[in-house]
């Protein structure tokens, strides 16, 4: 018998292969994206549990347009909190400020910042800890350090926060990162030796791990980068790279250019500016390089007025191995080294003649 309707059994095979495909699409969806959620949703819960503060939210970085992440006003992770301006402090900045007390701000990157200690332990709450007890209780040190920001990155912040907080002292302790935005340029077809030879000075990369989506905003993927990938990475395995013996020249004006800018806001703003010469734990020759930019901003310093201090003083003066004060790094301070640094400035400074 012949069919009335051929065309009904077509159509019917077309819709079936779309209900199977449809059906094939959420089985792969159920197990593959909703597990990844339950473990996201997991540790988001563990952390919240364990870590959570209230009033703030999980993760430290959002998209910022001028930097493409930066802190963000009230965050918390496992180590870190931020407070409303988006500084590393666990208070709020007092305002009005107190009559008689000390604001101060501390620029820099993850040396500032001290990703390796825990918030109250990092050398800006160490010499807050000293001004308190010994000048004034209602003094605040606010922590600006931002993890592998160059000195154009904390210029471009102090800008933001300097005019509105008119600190009494800024404390720039930077330069380690500056040959890493170099770097990060030149891979963006922005050489520094030509940014300097067209007068553009304080260019920064907006490229860093932070301004990844899925960095600031997947806790999986900070547990995957931070906890599981360097344990199953074999040091013995990092390419061995050459290290200059001296700074690079253009790298070395941009910084010293933008170092001078900086001294400068500071300035006009009422604020006094200190600058805090780099310091390392003698442990390689890679540090030595590193910190040799802050340490030929010394002069620039000088010449602008400011106050300049140069940790590695301290450093050199501890009676013990210098690697004590430090981290693995060599440059990001230990706890003892944290503190030795924060008793450092309070002793080098006569803070009772500034407050105003």
């Amino acid at each position: 018998m012949t069919d009335t309707f051929p065309n009904r059994k077509k159509s019917s095979q077309k819709y079936s292969r779309k209900r199977i495909a449809i059906y094939l699409l959420i089985i792969v969806l159920f197990f593959t994206i909703v597990p990844l959620l339950l473990i996201e949703g997991g540790i988001r819960t563990y952390i919240w549990y364990k870590y959570g503060v209230p009033g703030k939210t999980y993760g430290l970085w959002c998209y910022d347009k001028e930097f493409g992440a930066i802190h963000c006003h009230d965050g918390y992770n496992t180590l870190s909190q931020t407070n409303e301006y988006g500084f590393r402090n666990t208070e709020n900045v007092r305002e009005p400020k107190p009559a008689g007390a000390l604001r101060i701000i501390a620029y820099g990157g993850s040396t500032t910042f001290c990703y390796n200690l825990l918030n109250g332990e990092t050398w800006p709450d160490e010499l807050e800890k000293q001004l308190r007890k010994n000048h004034n209780p209602q003094d605040q040190v606010l922590n600006a350090g931002d993890i592998m920001w160059s000195i154009g990155q904390s210029y471009v912040r102090a800008k933001r926060d300097i005019p509105v907080l008119k600190p009494d002292y800024v404390i720039i302790y930077d330069g380690i990162n500056d040959p890493a935005n170099a770097q990060f340029l030149e891979l963006e077809g922005k050489p520094m030796k030509t940014l300097v030879e067209k007068g553009e000075y304080g260019v920064f990369s907006k490229n860093l791990e932070q301004s990844r989506w899925i960095k600031r905003n997947l806790a999986l993927v900070r547990l995957m980068d931070y906890v599981i990938a360097p344990r199953l990475t074999n040091d013995q395995q990092v390419q061995q790279v050459d290290i200059p013996t001296e700074p690079d020249p253009y790298v070395m004006e941009n910084y010293l250019h933008t170092l001078s800018d900086f001294l400068k806001l500071a300035k006009a703003n009422g604020s006094m500016p200190i600058f805090l010469v780099q310091a390392h734990g003698h442990n390689n020759k890679l540090n030595e390089y590193l910190t040799s930019y802050s340490r030929n901003g010394i002069q620039t310093a000088t010449q602008e007025g400011a106050i300049v201090l140069d940790a590695q003083v301290m450093v050199d003066g501890y009676h013990g191995p210098p690697m004590d004060l430090f981290y693995s790094s060599g440059v990001h301070y230990s706890r003892p080294g944290a503190e030795m640094l924060g008793e450092f400035l309070y002793q080098q400074i006569n803070w009772h003649a500034a407050a105003r």
